[in-house]
């Protein structure tokens, strides 16, 4: 639409009911101040084509005049508020500082800022103090941050951690985490904007996972003393996205239902008790075992995958791969169209491997790539169960695949495919606690990772 806007041509948007303001944010980010739209009472993918189509029948005047006089149509921003790290400074009284305290928590969360729990202020103090960490001036434009574009300065991104409680020592982990996400381009707007219960990942490798305490064993992914610096990160990333990014929830964040997982989402590889025939993640991904990175990636569906019984590789991975073909629906074949912002492929997922079941793995001689190559071998999903997924708008299903659909019950049910159209859409990690239970997260696109530079 902005792009046939920008050549002259007029358009009006159909939003969905409950899609306007994302409407109006969407189209203020790439410059559209005026971008005429339509709603229809009803979200197109959840209703009949027939049904869909008389919604938008009822539209047609709309649209034509939209079309012909496009200020017939306008966007409404009057409600909408700027975050802006160079705008006034905001004073709050109460009766003591704990009052003062709350007063500020409140007016952040009713403006959007805040993630519902208690913020640290961002006091011209502490931002300081956090830029003590970096050696970039404050100023110093890191890029346009997705979904919104905004410009992310590194006083911009030190105002949204200092909120989340991080210390000067965290900060460039978060400049690094922006710069995963910007180099994403179009992929990273796709996750952060999706229906979908997606949420940045954030994996840190290399020594500074010592140097923070960031946690790489048991609960690692979880709250409590041991995860404190990775929850800080976690929170800080999704503040940054919220208010440098404006992926608020509502306008630019669709989440039909949420996702708690959205609130923190941070890990690290250990340094130690990691089999040598294991390179680290980073590694494996071309970086010095000894540089300190940042991996991110939108994550959608999160399925424990237990196994207390084997101790042999085949019949362990046999059982991570079930646990990956239990994904929901979502496969290789899904889209009906090649993605243009990932053109090897879409869908992806993350394995990680407990300690325990990485050293079984290990102690057997199987490298990474071998468990790799053997999960994407043994994830399989049948022809039934696509039929099952596409055969009432089989449009979503790449043209070239579409025979699918006409196979017999007892054919469909034999015939089998790849869960993902290479191995290398698995992304073998390792971490957590000795206790048999690994993990599945799955993708919508591939993982970003970048290099922990500029730290004091």
């Amino acid at each position: 639409m902005i792009y046939l806007e920008r050549k002259g041509l007029p358009t009006v948007s159909i939003a969905s009911s409950g899609f306007q303001k994302d409407t109006v944010a969407t189209a203020k980010a790439f410059g559209m101040e005026t971008a005429p739209f339509v709603t229809i009472p009803c979200v197109i993918t959840s209703v009949s084509p027939e049904e869909s189509s008389r919604e938008i029948e009822k539209q047609i005047d709309s649209i034509v005049n939209g079309l012909t006089n496009p200020d017939s149509l306008t966007i409404d921003s009057s409600d909408e508020e700027a975050y802006r790290a160079d705008g006034p400074s905001i004073t709050f009284k109460g009766k003591d500082k704990l009052d003062a305290w709350e007063n500020f928590n409140k007016d952040f969360l009713d403006k959007g800022w805040g993630d519902g729990f208690p913020l640290v202020p961002p006091t011209e103090e502490r931002v300081n103090e956090l830029l003590s960490g970096t050696t970039l001036p404050s100023e110093h434009i890191v890029g346009h941050l997705p979904p919104g574009m905004g410009i992310a300065t590194v006083k911009k991104i030190a105002i949204s951690s200092a909120m989340a409680g991080c210390e000067p020592a965290h900060l460039p982990v978060i400049i690094a985490a922006c710069k995963s996400i910007i180099q994403m381009g179009g992929r990273a707007r796709q996750w952060l904007m999706s229906t979908s219960p997606d949420a940045p990942f954030m994996l840190v490798n290399g020594p500074i996972v010592d140097e923070l305490g960031i946690n790489s064993k048991q609960a690692t992914l979880g709250p409590g003393r041991q995860s404190r610096v990775n929850v800080i990160l976690g929170r800080a990333l999704r503040l940054t996205l919220m208010n440098v990014g404006h992926n608020y929830p509502g306008e630019m964040d669709m989440d039909t239902i949420g996702s708690a997982a959205k609130f923190s989402l941070c890990a690290a590889e250990s340094q130690d008790n990691f089999p040598e025939i294991w390179p680290q993640f980073h590694a494996s991904k071309g970086f010095s075992q000894s540089s300190s990175t940042v991996t991110v990636g939108g994550v959608r569906n999160i399925i424990d995958a237990a196994d207390l019984n084997n101790y042999e590789p085949e019949p362990l991975l046999r059982g991570v791969s079930g646990a990956i073909t239990g994904r929901g629906g979502y496969t290789s074949l899904r889209w009906s169209d090649p993605d243009p912002y990932d053109p090897e492929g879409g869908t992806g997922t993350i394995v990680i491997l407990a300690p325990d079941h990485a050293e079984i793995c290990a102690k057997e001689g199987w490298s990474k790539e071998m468990v790799r190559d053997f999960l994407w071998a043994n994830t399989k999903i049948s022809a039934a169960s696509l039929q099952n997924s596409f055969r009432i708008n089989p449009s979503f299903l790449l043209k070239p695949w579409r025979w699918i659909l006409d196979l017999p019950n007892d054919q469909a049910r034999t015939t089998e495919f790849p869960g993902f159209e290479r191995p290398e859409k698995i992304e073998l990690m390792s971490f957590g606690g000795p206790a048999g239970k690994s993990m599945v997260m799955f993708l919508n696109g591939p993982t970003q990772t970048v290099e922990i530079s500029d730290r004091v």
